[in-house]
């Protein structure tokens, strides 16, 4: 994970994190059953993936069970989530690697192999929060993939105008009784679709929303 406001080289902090992720497993659920249908498609056979800012390796683990002829590495730039992920992970044996690897920092896809048939990443890249940043991972993801894989990000978008960012806010304030507690910027879908498209990628779209 790229170095932030968060303190993920804290053990404590890493390991409050993923408490918080897991109580909010449910609401994922929807997002990564997307995600695993869209990899059916694409995937055939042995593969690689890679998955970026890997975290406590929630989504690595789904891959692992619902593809069991697939390897993962696993790329984080914590050493704490590293060592969850392979607490985690730790029944799939060599069908899963782990690369400590902070996609904030220069030259991070350099542990990466170069074809790669695809790269996943799980609410993780919008911590770099400015455009520019983000842009320039996604050039570095779209540069470690052989032609034809593809990058799938399970990512949080804002909204594109204040406007609908606000009457969301009242959405959750009326069924919840509390507005969200949002954790800093990050670009809308319109701009990700931007972001990918200057960063090489083609056929981008947002099956699940």
């Amino acid at each position: 994970m790229a170095k932030t406001e968060h303190e993920w080289e804290s053990k404590d902090y890493s390991q409050d994190w993923v408490s918080k992720d897991d109580k909010r497993a449910a609401e994922r659920e929807a997002q990564f059953k997307a995600a695993l249908r869209w990899l059916g498609v694409f995937l055939q056979g042995r593969e690689r993936i890679g998955d970026v800012g890997c975290g406590p390796g929630t989504l690595a683990q789904k891959i692992l069970l619902e593809f069991p002829d697939v390897s993962v590495i696993c790329a984080d730039g914590s050493t704490d989530m590293l060592d969850l992920a392979r607490e985690r992970l730790g029944t799939f044996g060599e069908r899963v690697s782990y690369v400590q690897s902070d996609f904030s920092q220069q030259g991070w896809t350099a542990v990466l192999p170069k074809d790669l048939q695809a790269i996943v990443s799980a609410r993780a890249i919008h911590n770099l929060r400015k455009l520019k940043a983000i842009e320039k991972v996604y050039r570095e993801i779209f540069a470690v993939l052989r032609p034809g894989s593809f990058f799938m990000n399970i990512e949080r978008v804002n909204f594109s105008s204040e406007f609908l960012h606000q009457k969301y806010r009242e959405i959750q304030v009326k069924e919840r009784g509390k507005a969200p507690g949002m954790d800093g910027p990050g670009p809308s879908l319109q701009q990700q679709f931007q972001l990918l498209k200057r960063a090489g990628f083609e056929s981008i779209d947002c099956p699940w929303r």
